[in-house]
This record gives C-alpha cells, sequence and structure tokens, in this order.
C-alpha cells in the first residue's frame, strides 16, 4: 500500500520529462548554394532537438542525428538516407541543402512554447 504513494509520483515525474516531437508549420525560403532566392516553401518541421523531420507536399525528409564538434563554432549537421546536408541553424531555423541541384530551403519557424 505504501508503495503506491511512492510509485504515483514518480510516474507522473517519468511522463512529465519525456519530449515529444511537435510539428510547426514553417515558411522557407528556396535559394541557390549562393544564396540568391528562388522561391518560397512551406512545410511541417517536427523538432526532435537531435534531430528534425521535415514533410512537405506528401514528401518527408528525416535529419538523422545531427553533431558537431564543438557547437559553439559548427552548425549540427547530418547527411539524410537522400544525400542532402540537413542543419539546425537554431531553434527555430532548419535547413535542408540539396548540393546536386545546386539548392536549398530554410525554414523559419514560429516561435512557441513547448507543449505540455
Amino acid at each position: 500500500m505504501r508503495g503506491m504513494f511512492y510509485l504515483g509520483p514518480l510516474i507522473v515525474l517519468l511522463s512529465a520529462c519525456s519530449h515529444k516531437p511537435y510539428g510547426r508549420l514553417c515558411s522557407g525560403e528556396v535559394s541557390t548554394l549562393s544564396g540568391q532566392v528562388t522561391g518560397q516553401s512551406q512545410a511541417w518541421v517536427f523538432d526532435e532537438i537531435q534531430r528534425f523531420t521535415v514533410t512537405d507536399k506528401g514528401a518527408t525528409v528525416q535529419s538523422g542525428y545531427l553533431h558537431s564538434t564543438n557547437r559553439s563554432l559548427y552548425i549540427p549537421s547530418a547527411t539524410t538516407a537522400q544525400g542532402f546536408m540537413a542543419q539546425r541553424l537554431s531553434t527555430d531555423r532548419f535547413r535542408i541543402i540539396d548540393p546536386a541541384r545546386d539548392a536549398m530551403v530554410t525554414w523559419t519557424c514560429p516561435v512557441s512554447a513547448t507543449p505540455l
């Protein structure tokens, strides 16, 4: 019986600490690698801190595990399964680069409070 008093708060604490990815509808700028703007984009970005997923018009790209040898000097990046480079520029900015097509898309997401 006393164990129930300890088990209840433990379950509440564990569920409160779990991180669930949440999607945000983000506006994006399509450009060449040299920075010339060629269009606009809108996509859902699901942020999972160490990785992110972008869904745009039915196509989904998963960044994979983002890493950096020194986060104060280098942008956390990964190579996707499709061969793109994925970058987390900040908590609200994400980029996918396709060097074969001389293109990149940088999404800026609205700032939102972390869901409970």
